[in-house]
Formats: C-alpha cells, structure tokens, sequence
C-alpha cells in the first residue's frame, strides 16, 4: 500500500468527519476506513471495487486507532521470512488446522432429507461447547431472524430451516481455528471472523438466487477465505516473535492481500472441501461460484464499513452493483438479510419489501 493511498484515506476522514487528521488521530476508536475513491469520490471502475472494499475491510481490522499514516512499506526481513514460510511445502503440515471432526457428517447431509439439520443439530447438542456457539451464531445480525432470542437447538431449526441450521453448524465448526491473539491488532480477530461469517450467509444466497449454484460450496467459500487470512497474521504473529520485531500496519495489510486467498485454498483441500471450492479459490478463478464469492465478500466488507460509520449504505450499495453478476433488485434483498434494519449506521436503514422473500 502506497503513503499515497494512506494520505487520501486522512484527506476522506477529515471531509467525511470535518476533523484534521490530527485531532481524529486522538479522536476513540477511529478505524481506518476504505480509499476515499471507493467511499466519496467519483465512481469507481468496476474492476476496482471488490480490490478496494477488500482494502477497506483489512484497514478496518488493523487500525482501532487511526495514529497518523505508516511508512510506505520497504524491503523488509520480516516479509521475507513470512513469504519463505508459507512457500515451505512442510508448511500444511505444521500449521494447517485439523479439519473438524463433525465436517465429513455435515458434507453427507447436503443432499441428505430435511431430518438430518435435526440429526446434525442433536450431534452439536451433545457438546455444550458447540451448542453455546450454534446459538450464538444463531443471534448474530448475519442469522437473526426474529425479535425473540433463539434459546434451544429446535427452535433454531424452526426458524432458519434446515438449509440455514447447517450454514450455522458449519461456521461453528470453523469458529475455534479461526481465533487469533493479537495484541497489536486487538480488533483484528472479530472483524475477520465477523467479515466470514456475514461473507459465508451472502454468498450461499447468491448462489442460491442469482447463480442458482452450490450454496453449501458457496457458503464454504465465505467461510474459508477468513480462516486464510487468520493463519495469514498467525503466521505473520510468530516471525516477528521469533526474530524480536515489531508487526507494521501496513506490512500485515500487504501480507493480507497476497495470501489470504492461497492459503484459503490450502485448506479447501486439506479439508477434503467440495472441488467447487478449490477452483473458485484459484487466482483469476471464473464461473458461478467466484462470482457469488465475489460479491459475498465485497458485500460483508461494505456492511461492516457501514456499520462502523465509515460510510452509508446507499453509497455502498451503489459500488456493490457494480460487480458482475449483481442484479440490482437480488442485490438489495441480500443486503438487507446481511446488513438488517437494526443496525445503527450513517443513514436510514433500505426502505423496501420484507426482508425475508426472495427476489
């Protein structure tokens, strides 16, 4: 990332917030937001879109506190042993999460009838670990889809059904590896976990509505991009302890960008994932599926930048139509499932139909 690009970023808080970039560096918990092209300025070209939400959504992660603009980065050792590391072909075998116990159960019941949500969930309601986590899922703005509180395993599967109690199995599976300790970047872990998980419920309805695709594949590739860029910074985490350096903002930022994706894939295939999920990882990847993960992501990215007050839903709505495959009025009905109404941002909540009927 250029200084450049982190000297329009201070100019856009500062017009955005009518503060110096002085007095928001001392301002509580003023999180770096996107470019200030994708956010305020002129429209962005299409191809630009995803790659600068993406920029945004990684700032947002590493910078609580905006405390002036980093150095541009340079030839650094610490980049280089990061980059040496992950290149290694031991590297998996050391550092790979083991694949859940429960995923191969959890693969079988995708084609299997309705009862198996039931069965699965009664699995998950053994593990009082697991059933805490489910449910927590299950009252997350990405799932919540009523005023009461979700309280057992049953009325879970009553009110998201079963296509939705296995999305939320699925995330409780890929929660636990996901953590990341990160004192420099104290908020780093529950973005990237928050971003996964609102990533993983827009693209299965993506391809669910628009693509008419594999949701369960779709779903996976929301859910494994964040666990990339989760070993992405424990990687990044143990270099720098081992050679006594501190971690820069913008060396993690560029880390993020250049190998998140790969080592999503990694464990696609160390996971025995769908093949689906493996090709729509690869660079340059095309088709249904990389579409609906493109514009998954790009979507959580922006509702999160939304919901920390760096920008408004109707501007972020309009980059998000830009992407391929992005009908406007699916589009909106995505959005508001992911963003919903009770979230506090710069603007009014969408005005529209219900939120729960698809397109």
């Amino acid at each position: 990332m250029t200084a450049a690009w982190w000297r329009s970023v201070l100019r856009w808080l500062s017009q955005l917030t009518g503060q110096t970039p002085s007095r928001l560096a001392a301002g509580p918990r003023q999180a770096v937001a996107a470019a200030a092209a994708s956010l305020q300025g002129d429209a962005l070209p299409a191809a630009e879109v995803a790659g600068h939400l993406q920029r945004g959504l990684h700032a947002l992660a590493l910078y609580p506190r905006l405390a002036g603009e980093p150095a541009a980065v340079s030839a650094s050792g610490l980049a280089e042993a990061v980059d040496r590391a992950l290149q290694d072909r031991d590297w998996a075998t050391r550092q790979l999460p083991r694949r859940p116990q429960l995923l191969p159960q959890l693969i079988q019941t995708v084609n299997d009838d309705v009862a198996s949500a039931r069965v699965m969930a009664a699995i998950i309601g053994q593990d009082p670990v697991l059933t805490g986590n489910l449910l927590r899922i299950a009252n997350s703005p990405a799932y919540k889809v009523h005023e009461r509180p979700v309280e057992s395993l049953q009325r879970a599967v009553t009110l998201v059904g079963t296509e939705g109690v296995r999305q939320i199995i699925s995330a409780v599976l890929v929660q636990p590896v996901m953590q990341v300790h990160c004192e420099v970047f104290p908020q780093f872990s529950s973005i990237i976990w928050e971003h996964a998980l609102l990533a993983s419920r827009a693209a299965a309805d993506h391809a669910r509505t628009v693509t008419f695709g594999d949701a369960f594949a779709a779903q996976w590739l929301g859910l494994v991009q964040g666990l990339g860029a989760a070993l992405v910074m424990r990687q990044l985490l143990q270099e720098a302890q081992v050679r006594g350096e501190e971690v820069e903002p913008a060396l993690a930022l560029q880390l993020l960008q250049q190998w998140s994706l790969p080592l999503a894939q990694r464990v696609a295939a160390a996971w025995e994932l769908p093949e689906p999920v493996h090709q729509a990882l690869a660079p340059a990847a095309d088709g249904p599926l990389a579409d609906s993960l493109r514009l998954a992501s790009a979507a959580a990215a922006a509702s999160l930048l939304c919901r920390h007050g760096h920008a408004s839903q109707g501007r972020m709505l309009a980059l998000l139509e830009q992407l391929p495959a992005a009908p406007p009025h699916a589009l909106r009905w995505i959005w508001r499932r992911l963003h919903g109404r009770n979230v506090e941002t710069l603007d009014e909540s969408l005005r529209g139909d219900g939120e729960g009927n698809a397109p």
